[in-house]
């Protein structure tokens, strides 16, 4: 190719990128799309490809980092929980809780860290709004300074109103202001708020474990929760060391009020003796399976039944 035409064709693609990179970020389905997802939202383990309902913005491609809703709806697309952010690369979804619809303010993790140097990390709890909490602020109720054990699971308790001012002031004050000591667990005293949630990984040391990644942590108080052993049905042999094995929990919803007979979550792993379930199907508190993983995804028509189960939201459960 001669020097002038390789020129005018470098001319022509540098005006290709710069219209595509000003466009909006594939596979996004809009802010009004949350408002058709009430009553239970999820999100699964792997991609697949829908073989039933075409979703809004016609890509047949599910990802493990959009949100699902009941009757196999697309509620937001990765790319839409990350728009405040300029994120445009799919980076999963570890956790979910909805607060507002209509102000789509949703709380949630990733499963990798920001491509944006300093911007957040997989275990950071992040808000649609553009705030950042860091991992270390919510783990420091546990003595663990400067740590980032993941976050696989989140939920607020408190009410609703005063988690939105909340979500405000979190943005305003920005990502290194909560890396403060004690600062964040200040704060939700003041909103009369707490944060539930769960790692990725077990705290501090893995040989004398405050706290595993099966159990359900109080960000404000500094405590477990729940632990998995009593999450899981007495059959189960969930809790180290005393009956053997952590399931991890995956995913965790409840009612705004925290009461704790109405936790609905998931496990890492499944079990297959009685009662049995799967790391994909929706568990409630003491009591087993509601949801079987099919219940959840059987309508995309995948050519798998099971897809595992990520994050989770149910409107009072």
């Amino acid at each position: 190719m001669r020097k002038g035409n390789m020129m005018v064709a470098l001319l022509v693609l540098l005006a290709v990128i710069s219209l595509v990179s000003a466009g909006p970020a594939i596979g996004q389905v809009g802010r009004e799309a949350l408002k058709n997802c009430g009553g239970m939202v999820f999100s699964t383990e792997e991609d697949f490809v829908t073989q039933g309902p075409e979703p809004a913005d016609g890509n047949p491609i599910i990802s493990d980092g959009d949100l699902l809703g009941e009757g196999c709806v697309v509620c937001a697309r990765n790319a839409d929980l990350l728009q405040a952010f300029k994120v445009t690369v799919d980076l999963g979804l570890d956790a979910v809780d909805i607060i507002d619809v209509d102000r789509y303010l949703v709380a949630f993790s990733t499963e990798l860290d920001s491509p944006n140097t300093g911007q957040f990390t997989a275990g950071d709890l992040l808000i649609t709004n553009g705030a950042v909490i860091p991992n270390a602020a919510l783990l420091y109720g546990f003595h663990l300074r400067r740590v980032d054990l993941g976050l696989d699971a989140v939920h607020f308790v408190g009410e609703s109103g005063k988690i939105i001012e909340f979500f405000d002031y979190v943005k305003s004050a920005g990502r290194e202001y909560w890396l403060r000591e004690g600062g964040l667990q200040a704060s939700l005293r003041q909103y009369g708020l707490d944060i539930w949630f769960s790692t990725e990984g077990t705290g501090p040391y893995p040989t004398q474990p405050a706290f595993l990644d099966g159990d359900l942590l109080s960000a404000r108080d500094g405590i477990i929760v729940a632990r998995n052993s009593l999450l899981l049905p007495p059959g189960v042999p969930a809790g180290i060391p005393n009956r053997g094995v952590d399931f991890g929990l995956d995913a965790v919803t409840c009612d705004r009020a925290g009461n704790r007979e109405h936790i609905h979550f998931s496990t890492e792993i499944l079990y297959k003796r009685e009662p049995g379930f799967t790391d994909g199907d929706v568990l409630l508190i003491l009591d087993g399976v509601v949801y079987t993983n099919k219940d959840l995804v059987h309508c995309f028509e995948p050519k798998s039944n099971f897809l595992g189960l990520d994050a989770l939201y149910i409107d009072r459960p």
